[in-house]
């Protein structure tokens, strides 16, 4: 998932990451709180507004073209998928959403069958059916339209037919998904044990055909869930209204506690920081999705006077540069470019140790057995952060037709660009010519993953929480060639794709689940840092949140890594 994507979970969920791809519970072992209503939140209490402040506007909230973190988690007011994550009490779990078990399997993960709900309905009062859920797989296979998204619905689900989404082969069916009675069936292309936790994913959320505007569906997707969108502005405004039509007894996830949610978009990072702080208009029942506090962490961290509304933990976000494999081909050339970038500079950018720690990998140092400590430019991050410019100045020299031109994307959003002056600063002391590609906050990881075109950058400033916690929730998604189209790299911004590399993954695809696989993933995210240089891990994220003292039920989130809204109620 994308800090932007993609998804992640945090440390309340960490503990899974050894046994979460072993052990999908079964539907035999269902739970009664997998049916509604929710469980309780202690003191919540009905009415008022819900104000969500951010700086940048979501991405996407179509359920197809939706992967970036705090949207997935915010988008749950309104979307609802087969199967969610549930944090209690600090506790995270998987959950049924729109089914009612977590799928069932009888050949090791190869085919799959969900039951659904019955008595789900839209915003509008007609009921949510089988053939919708089809339908919302189906139009994920668009992606040529519907950019943005997930790409497992293609990467898992065998396609015997050719079928390429019902924009381009309307007269062809997604055979190996089927509707009958009440339960929807999967039928995989190798064998998925996981395949429950993917679930959670907007692709598998239903869409009436006859609602499908296309890209104009990114304004208004009909509700499932508890809210509605009443109104958008992008890029200034969005409010939601409570959908009368959403039944508790139906969601074991949700409550319906603020009257509206209003969120603004437009803030900059300091003014929002100090407004969350001063606790004061807005902000005093607000709550931002994409802000941590960092200009100001000093005056926050450890003070008693905010303690009962500041939230900080451990994140599983990876910020990292991706180098363009398409772009920068020679390897001595991407690996002087990532023994140039001072991970130090470029944390102090972030906001000092507060922000996060070191990191040679952009997998996470709990996510057992894939991660290994290994170096990057010759020496251990962790302890010798800086800039290896001696190292970076004699790969240049040695390259043939070494390319000393970069372009450098970054996202206008919080102290990004701080980041990407330390990166170009960098780069720049080695002998590169950095040029700087300022983009939009919304729409960022559309516009890098595009492929071709003079503007295409050499050089991606990115994040990546994992989609599950395992290695098979990091590597396939940003490094996997098989992503990729001609006309979009998904998530794979370093445009990998080497015949050796592809073969370990095709060996991965093997072994799934297992012990085995994951190491094999941390091998060739190993082989790719060491001997390619397609990443430059920076560091890993550590989350730090301020809501206003307003708002109750509000927490650090183990679905998406972020600090969550979803049972949040406004004070009497």
């Amino acid at each position: 998932m994308k800090l932007h994507r993609k998804a992640g979970l945090v440390a309340a969920v960490a503990a899974l990451a050894a046994t979460a791809l072993y052990s999908v519970p079964s539907a035999n072992a269902a739970s009664t709180s997998w049916n509604g209503p929710a469980p309780t939140v202690a003191g919540a209490v009905s009415g008022g507004t819900l104000n969500i402040l951010n700086q940048g506007d979501f991405e996407h909230v179509d359920p197809a073209r939706n992967y970036v973190g705090g949207t997935l988690d915010f988008y749950r007011f309104f979307i609802r998928t087969l199967t969610q994550y549930r944090t209690v009490n600090g506790k995270t779990e998987l959950i049924p959403d729109l089914a009612s078990d977590l799928g069932t399997t009888k050949d090791g993960g190869l085919n799959w069958t969900f039951k659904l709900r019955t008595g789900i309905k839209y915003e509008d009062g007609t009921t949510a059916t089988c053939a919708d859920m089809k339908y919302g797989v189906e139009r994920t296979y668009n992606d040529d339209v519907l950019d943005g998204g997930t790409t497992y619905a293609h990467d898992f689900l065998a396609n015997p037919t050719g079928y390429a989404g019902p924009y381009t082969t309307p007269t062809k069916d997604l055979t190996s998904v089927t509707c009958s009675g009440d339960s929807i069936s999967f039928k995989l292309a190798q064998k998925v044990p996981y395949f429950p936790y993917v679930t959670t994913f907007g692709a598998f959320s239903p869409i009436p055909v006859a609602k499908d505007t296309k890209q104009n569906y990114d304004l208004h997707p009909m509700s499932t869930g508890p809210y509605k969108i009443e109104s958008y502005d992008r890029g200034k405004q969005m409010t939601l209204v409570r959908n009368s039509y959403w039944d508790p007894k139906t969601d074991p996830l949700r409550h319906d506690f603020p009257d509206t949610i209003k969120v603004k978009f437009g803030f900059e990072q300091n003014a929002l920081e100090q407004q969350l702080i001063a606790d004061s208009g807005d902000a005093k029942t607000g709550i931002s999705l994409d802000t941590n506090v960092i200009t100001n962490i000093g005056s926050v961290v450890g003070n008693s006077k905010y303690a009962d509304r500041f939230f900080g933990f451990n994140s599983p976000y990876a910020r990292y540069l991706a180098i363009n494999m398409d772009k920068v081909k020679n390897s001595n050339v991407r690996k002087a470019i990532q023994c140039a970038i001072d991970l130090k500079t470029v944390l102090l950018a972030a906001g000092g140790s507060a922000a996060g720690v070191y990191a040679n990998s952009l997998i996470p140092s709990n996510v057992d057995p894939a991660y290994r400590n290994f170096p990057v430019c010759g020496r251990d991050v962790h302890t010798t952060p800086g800039a290896q410019v001696a190292a970076a100045k004699k790969l240049l020299v040695g390259a043939t037709k070494a390319q000393k031109n970069l372009i450098l994307a970054y996202r206008d959003k919080g102290v990004e660009p701080q980041r990407a002056a330390a990166e170009q600063a960098a780069l720049q002391a080695v002998g590169f010519k950095v040029t700087m590609q300022k983009l939009p906050r919304a729409g960022y990881y559309t516009a890098v993953g595009k492929r071709g075109g003079a503007n295409e950058p050499d050089v991606v400033q990115t994040s990546w929480g994992f989609d599950w916690p395992a290695a098979s929730g990091i590597v396939y998604a940003l490094l996997d060639g098989r992503t990729m189209t001609k006309e979009d790299s998904h998530s794979n911004y370093s445009r990998q794709n080497v015949p050796g590399i592809q073969a370990m993954f095709r060996l991965a695809d093997k072994t799934v689940a297992t012990d085995a696989q994951e190491k094999l993933l941390g091998d060739i995210e190993q082989k790719l840092i060491q001997d390619y240089a397609a990443v430059v891990p920076t560091y890993i994220e550590t989350s730090n949140f301020i809501v206003g003292s307003g708002l109750g039920g509000v927490q650090a989130d183990g679905g998406y890594g972020t600090i969550s809204p979803i049972n949040a109620y406004v004070k009497k």
